[in-house]
């Protein structure tokens, strides 16, 4: 059998770091006796494969943000020699082909990966929030079959969102003491950076940041440059914390995983992204004991739609190995192209 162009390639029929395959480019996974590897950023379902490959890969192409990121989550990748960090739309050379990482606009540092290989142009594009995202043509594309779903639909202007997120919490914070927002690793620190920077408001210095040690650092990683403006963070895990939850201190607590103190659960709650996000829903929906915030992080279908005809690709995969949308999205792929074969993959 012809070996395929581009691919989702999994493992011992297992859907576990599954890798895209652009050429002999293999994206956010694992496949065994290869060269070149390339991580699109920093999301846990998309970097599992990091230990197989640095094991084996000779090259290992992200964005610096992205292996700032890593780095803060797993400090030994830092000495390794493998690492090929680059910028968006610049360009590492291979025997062969190239690769340039194109902005994904998803979390900080993420990027769709390009490739021109054996006369081809290939393109994985990752987690992606369309319009504010990087194009360019390839004749190959793999879109990750997690957009698109009708569940995850909705659309919203990101900056927008957030400056209505800050004034949400500003106004909470005159009557309730605490709060928790419960948000994803990539988009706490890209919050952060908005309340501390990128706001024309700021927080008064007597609001306290919490967060886990491992989040403060992939905040200070991968915002080196600015980190100097950031207040100082209190960890979960020493005195200070839970003495200023008993003095009840004005603070805001960013949470990453679930909810398992119990003292916490009583607090004011903003829940960020990880909820049912419908096309014409609100992307702001205040619930009892807190309020939804979504900053569409991920690719409405018609922005798929509009993604492709920029990418104008011939073919494209859908990959499934993260959605169980896959076959689908390459049913609508094909209706809304009929030039375009597409197939879901693996």
């Amino acid at each position: 059998m012809k070996e395929r162009l581009i691919d989702v390639k999994c493992n011992s029929q297992s859907k576990t770091n599954c890798a895209v395959k652009l050429g002999v480019v293999f994206c956010d996974g694992y496949w065994e006796q290869q060269r070149i590897g390339a991580f699109s950023h920093f999301h846990a379902d998309h970097i599992r494969a990091i230990e197989n490959c640095i094991a084996e890969y000779d090259h290992m192409i992200t964005h610096p943000i992205t292996f700032q990121g890593l780095c803060a989550l797993k400090p030994g990748l830092r000495l390794r020699e493998q690492w090929v960090t680059q910028d968006y739309d610049t360009v590492f050379n291979f025997s062969g082909g190239s690769v340039r990482l194109l902005k994904a606009n998803h979390i900080p540092g993420s990027s769709q990966i390009h490739v021109e290989y054996d006369g081809q142009t290939l393109l994985y594009s990752g987690d992606f929030s369309y319009p504010d995202v990087q194009t360019r043509h390839a004749d190959y594309l793999v879109i990750d079959a997690t957009h698109g779903d009708p569940w995850y639909d909705g659309n919203t202007d990101r900056h927008s969102v957030k400056n209505r997120m800050f004034e949400y919490i500003k106004s909470t914070l005159e009557t309730k003491c605490q709060l928790l927002v419960h948000v994803s690793t990539g988009t706490l620190q890209e919050l952060i950076r908005h309340f501390e920077i990128g706001s024309k408001q700021r927080f008064t210095n007597d609001i306290v940041f919490a967060m886990d040690r491992k989040q403060e650092q992939i905040l200070h990683n991968i915002y080196h440059e600015e980190s100097s403006e950031f207040r100082p963070i209190v960890p979960y895990d020493t005195p200070e914390f839970g003495a200023m939850l008993r003095k009840n201190k004005k603070c805001i607590i960013f949470l990453t995983h679930a909810i398992l103190n119990n003292e916490l659960r009583k607090f004011h709650r903003i829940a960020v992204d990880a909820y049912r996000f419908e096309k014409n829903t609100s992307p702001i929906i205040p619930f009892d004991g807190g309020c939804r915030f979504n900053l569409a992080a991920h690719a409405s279908i018609d922005h798929i739609y509009k993604y492709i005809e920029e990418i104008d690709p011939k073919y494209v995969v859908t990959d499934g190995s993260r959605s169980t949308y896959a076959r689908q999205l390459a049913k609508l792929v094909e209706q809304k192209f009929p030039k375009i074969k597409a197939e879901p993959r693996p």
